[in-house]
């Protein structure tokens, strides 16, 4: 029970701190100096979003909890975009950004698939 709730309270504020990133005005970025850090911070976090979100949704019995993951994840990063263009003095709105982000779900739906029931056992 504590595990669910923790699981949960991880998925929520995961979310919340990727929206918040991607909204305010960020200064001081470690840099990796690859020309795409940005692009793999995008790819990395939305990974981690879907992973969290499968993981919420399979404790919830949810029949199609990896794809409702992945939908909420693409669905999640092109709403931040759009905020980005719309809301945010600071940032715009960066079609490579959400490409980045549905390849890291892409790529963490492809991992879930194949490694599902070691993934399911730890939970």
């Amino acid at each position: 029970m504590l595990k669910n709730y923790l699981i949960h309270s991880i998925s929520l504020l995961y979310t919340i701190s990727i929206g918040v990133l991607g909204l305010v005005q960020l200064t001081e970025v470690p840099k990796l100096n690859t020309g795409f850090d940005d692009k793999i911070a995008h790819f990395v976090l939305y990974a981690g979003l879907c992973l969290f979100w499968f993981m919420s949704f399979h404790i919830l019995k949810i029949s199609s909890s990896l794809l409702l993951a992945s939908l909420l994840s693409i669905v999640f990063g092109a709403v931040i975009e759009i905020l980005q263009g719309v809301v945010s003095i600071h940032r715009t709105t960066d079609i490579f950004d959400l490409l980045a982000n549905c390849l890291g779900v892409f790529a963490m739906s492809l991992i879930i698939q194949l490694k599902k029931e070691v993934i399911v056992k730890k939970l």
